[in-house]
């Protein structure tokens, strides 16, 4: 009996396997659900790049740092201060 016990709780495919590999395929399938959620968003980003200008713009002015030919860019240095303020 014991033996039966022991072989049903350890054993392969015994109950602690069998909740192991519950636990295991819960976790993947979260994963599954977060790369497909990724892939979502990549899939609408693709869509944008090919039919939206203004995405398209907004991409290059903000990821890529580029301006237009009719467009002045200023650049401010910080002054410092000394401990007194000045």
């Amino acid at each position: 009996m014991v033996i039966l016990a022991f072989l049903i709780l350890y054993g392969k495919n015994g109950f602690m396997d069998v909740n192991r590999l519950k636990l295991q395929e819960e976790s993947i399938i979260g994963e599954n659900m977060a790369i497909d959620e990724a892939n979502r968003v990549l899939e609408r980003k693709v869509g944008r790049l090919k039919s939206d200008l203004g995405y398209i713009e907004h991409i290059a002015r903000h990821e890529l740092g580029m301006v237009a030919t009719d467009e002045f860019v200023f650049r401010f240095q910080d002054i410092k201060t000394d401990s007194n303020g000045k």
